[in-house]
């Protein structure tokens, strides 16, 4: 396969420094040679993300953190996003946070069309807007900007229409969903299978009713936006919101190699690894897993 590797430094979608580091430290750690070991890799560096004082956080938007550099550094990521699918290439996106997915599902989406099947493996639904956010986060809003829903320079970024079909999305691991996502979830049929459905039923039988549905909708394309807070804080205590009662190592692992085992993933998000948050290098050698895993199954 060709994979296209792009760093997005960014923390201003979840206003916790240290994320941004991410991408730095999993390139000294040989990421790029990981998937050399299969592939062809092209490196396109790393998204400029632009300076902003934290005393300036909610300059633009009293209810969103950072909004103008989010929205400006994720353009340009959907733009190479699209340029690497134009150009035949996977592209896999080194994060940084979880907002980063507002530019790498608009760019799959504008190559994509409608033939999309978006997998978000995460503690989280990250389905709030401004008007239901607590925090004004924005790493908490890509999945909603990408069904439409919320503040409209999100969800225009690149084009102005919906990325996703909420039909056509697929989350996994959630155990932290604010009561406006779960009822999101229930009114638009979002696809959800929660850690307890994923202990209760297992990860095989899951990962099989998941796909069955991806066929059933008759899909092709997989975008794959994995944020390592669905593991147990055991495995990853460098993130930024870690949530207990995770995924195992190996129930994630089974998971992946059902999804990549479709030949049908044409773009991967990696996120929310904060290298200053980490004991003993767990989550740096969890994600370096990780990503050795997902190169082996990438095919």
């Amino acid at each position: 396969m060709n994979i296209s590797i792009i760093g997005m430094p960014l923390f201003y979608g979840c206003d916790k420094p240290g994320v941004e580091q991410g991408p730095k430290i999993l390139r000294e750690n040989n990421v790029i040679d990981i998937f050399a070991k299969k592939h062809n890799v092209i490196d396109l560096g790393d998204i400029s993300v632009p300076f902003l004082d934290a005393k300036k956080k909610f300059l633009i938007n009293p209810k969103m953190k950072y909004l103008n550099e989010v929205i400006e550094c994720n353009t340009s990521l959907a733009e190479l996003v699209y340029l690497a699918l134009n150009n035949g290439t996977i592209p896999f996106i080194l994060g940084g946070d979880h907002s980063l997915a507002l530019g790498s599902l608009a760019g799959t989406s504008k190559y994509f069309n409608d033939d999309l099947a978006v997998i978000w493996i995460d503690a989280h639904g990250d389905l709030n807007t401004h008007e239901t956010s607590p925090s004004g986060n924005i790493h908490g809003m890509p999945l909603a900007a990408s069904i439409g829903l919320g503040y409209k320079s999100l969800t225009s970024i690149l084009f102005n229409k919906k990325k996703v079909n909420p039909k056509n999305i697929f989350l996994l691991g959630c155990r932290d969903l604010d009561s406006g996502e779960i009822k999101l979830i229930n009114n638009l049929e979002i696809n959800m299978w929660t850690i307890e459905d994923i202990k209760n039923k297992g990860a095989e039988a899951t990962i099989e009713e998941l796909l069955r549905k991806i066929n059933n909708n008759h899909l092709t394309n997989i975008h794959l936006s994995y944020d390592i807070d669905c593991l147990d804080p055991s495995y990853v205590p460098g993130t930024g919101t870690p949530v207990n009662n995770g995924l195992t190592f190996e129930e994630s692992q089974i998971l992946l190699h059902g999804i990549f085992g479709t030949s049908h993933v044409k773009c991967i998000d990696f996120v929310e690894y904060n290298p200053t948050l980490d004991k003993d290098n767990k989550t740096k050698e969890t994600c370096i897993q990780l990503i050795n895993l997902m190169s082996q199954e990438l095919h």
